[in-house]
């Protein structure tokens, strides 16, 4: 199964700004990937997890334990995993979508629609802010060679 991608913002110029950071070199981009995981624990892990467990329904807690951050140039969060977390053998992955849409697809199991993973992004506007001041900080330190 393809891995699925995504996106809560738009930002206008983005692309462009990722090429350019390239030419720092590969230390200021381990700095804004060190920079970005920060920001997802900061604020976007903590989000998730609250949404999950506050309107995620009875499997809240379950996906609540497997948000975590993920290393890369922008903020990011990574929801569920393969592992079984359930009696009837389901993972985290196969809870993700059902208990955010309520639909069940080929699962008995009963789901309702709970929009849990929108009512999470209360943490776009700080951490767009503090990612902003983070390129900031790495245009200063690391000149264009």
């Amino acid at each position: 199964m393809a891995q699925v991608k995504q996106f809560d913002a738009y930002i206008e110029g983005l692309n462009p700004l990722l090429r350019d950071l390239r030419q720092l070199g590969k230390e200021a981009a381990k700095e804004l990937r060190q920079s970005s995981r920060v920001i997802a624990d900061r604020h976007m892990v903590p989000a998730f997890q609250n949404a999950a467990r506050s309107v995620g329904g009875d499997w809240g807690d379950l996906l609540a334990a497997d948000i975590r951050s993920g290393l890369d140039r922008l903020p990011k969060v990574s929801i569920g995993k393969q592992k079984k977390v359930t009696s009837g053998g389901a993972s985290s992955n196969m809870l993700r979508y059902p208990t955010d849409t309520g639909n069940a697809r080929n699962s008995y199991a009963p789901f309702e629609q709970t929009n849990w993973i929108a009512k999470a992004r209360t943490y776009q506007k700080p951490a767009l802010e503090e990612w902003g001041q983070a390129v900031d900080r790495l245009v200063r330190k690391w000149p264009v060679m």
